[in-house]
């Protein structure tokens, strides 16, 4: 259909810090910038991981309430098994055996079919990723095109895929691919609402090195595609109406050692019968006992930062609630922890080094994320379009949980009020800007031998994590 008002298109690229944006090696995202809004402080959301932050993405909820909790997660039913959320048959399987959506909050996909607005989704990432954007686009008669093929998309996915030569099978292709499909299919006439998910630099900096030559010149084609999409929306009959977000949803670090984490949690007594996976861990009967004995013990691991364990009484000496990284929700394991990381740079400057559980297939020298390092918890967030302040920024916090109620005030619908997330206002030219002030909160904890601290940021209920370290 035809749209007379304004609508949006959210463009994100994978994996991306807003150090690597370089003229160089970006130069339309650059344009991109210069011509409208920028978020300097923008966050992700923890885990900083791809499917939990398409997640919030999609619903402008926090992990914490829509409930999808790392991108391999405990069954909700059965925590000895777990789930790959990469995989969007997973999901489906998921669902029918609960009897529950995946997504415990109501994501873009349905308020806009609920409003009668028209909805797309383009994605070059997993199935499980493009699947979480639009869980039910199937009955909403919404676009699903997947870089993965026909399987994985839509009916009206599938029409629109007709008209295409078929995907390649590449990741940085792919992700070129689906720019060039949406710029050619959808522009000349958008939906209300569109997201454009690229794969890109997350693949290259994981498989061929973070801030690597080969990793740069994967993102110089992808930022090439994304500077076709600008010059066709600039030129065209949609200048006006169409407004466009630009955002990553993690960055990344440089993987710089290993810890055999398999092997000693297989010998460690404090962890008998517990279930493991996903930087989580399940204790049986979520006993209280066990859970502070669990969390003692990764506290005494030196290759273990952060530790945090539910929210109970008389937390063990050292550990933080789930609560302070806004996960606590009974899907996630009992007691969390990321892995030791720390600010300092790697061979080309980039500041971040982690290690990495051992039997991962990635090298030394890759890009990595999860954790709570301010190299993966920074993020891209830029505003473009007639609607939205030209070379100007915004110091105000922000974050992935932003974009879905900033996109439904675009297209004047209900819904944000219900989100964790807030309208980013002060990118409009009538700008709005918040009415709290900003307010940095530091949560601290400490034991024998032991302390770590998270820093967030609120203004007013709204919150973001900035980071967490062990000190």
């Amino acid at each position: 259909m035809a749209n007379t008002g304004n609508c949006v298109a959210v463009v994100v690229f994978d994996g991306l810090r807003p150090d690597m944006m370089r003229p160089e090696t970006t130069p339309n995202l650059l344009r991109f910038a210069a011509e409208g809004t920028t978020m300097r402080h923008a966050h992700s959301v923890f885990p900083s991981e791809t499917r939990v932050c398409t997640s919030s993405v999609s619903t402008g909820c926090h992990p914490r309430r829509h409930g999808l909790m790392a991108n391999a997660m405990f069954h909700p039913a059965d925590p000895q098994r777990m789930v790959s959320t990469g995989n969007g048959d997973a999901l489906r399987a998921l669902e029918q055996e609960l009897g529950q959506p995946i997504l415990l909050r109501p994501g873009l996909s349905d308020i806009l079919a609920e409003a009668g607005r028209d909805f797309a989704v383009f994605s070059s990432g997993t199935t499980g990723q493009t699947y979480l954007l639009a869980p039910n686009a199937h009955r909403h008669s919404q676009i699903v095109v997947s870089g993965h093929g026909p399987k994985f998309c839509s009916t009206a996915g599938q029409a629109v895929l007709a008209r295409l030569d078929p995907p390649p099978p590449g990741g940085t292709d792919r992700a070129v691919w689906i720019a060039d499909a949406w710029r050619t299919q959808m522009l000349p006439d958008p939906p209300a609402a569109s997201v454009i998910w690229l794969c890109e630099p997350d693949t290259s900096s994981h498989y061929l090195g973070l801030d690597t030559e080969a990793q740069r010149a994967t993102l110089r084609r992808v930022d090439a595609a994304f500077g076709r999409l600008l010059d066709d929306w600039q030129a065209g009959p949609m200048r006006d109406a169409l407004q466009i977000i630009v955002a990553s949803d993690h960055g990344h670090i440089m993987v710089d050692g290993y810890a055999d984490a398999g092997a000693i949690f297989a010998a460690a007594p404090a962890l008998a019968g517990c279930h493991i996976g996903g930087g989580g861990i399940m204790v049986p009967g979520g006993e209280r006992e066990r859970i502070v004995q669990v969390a003692e013990f990764l506290m005494r691991q030196d290759w273990i930062a952060n530790v945090f364990t539910a929210d109970i009484a008389d937390l063990p000496h050292g550990s933080l609630p789930r609560s302070a990284v806004l996960v606590d929700n009974p899907r996630t394991g009992h007691v969390l922890y990321t892995l030791r990381n720390t600010n300092a740079p790697g061979p080309t400057g980039l500041a971040g080094t982690s290690l990495l559980e051992t039997g991962h297939e990635l090298q030394l020298g890759a890009g990595t994320h999860g954790g709570l390092n301010k190299g993966e918890m920074s993020t891209v967030l830029m505003l473009g379009g007639s609607l939205i302040r030209r070379a100007a920024a915004s110091d105000w916090a922000a974050g992935l949980v932003d974009i879905a109620p900033t996109v439904l005030d675009i297209l004047d619908l209900p819904g944000a009020s219900g989100m964790d997330g807030r309208v980013l206002g002060e990118a409009y030219h009538q700008a709005v800007q918040p009415i709290a002030s900003l307010s940095p909160e530091t949560w601290e904890a400490s034991g024998d031998l032991y302390a770590q601290r998270v820093a967030r940021v609120r203004i007013g209920p709204h919150v973001w994590i900035e980071s967490g370290s062990r000190v």
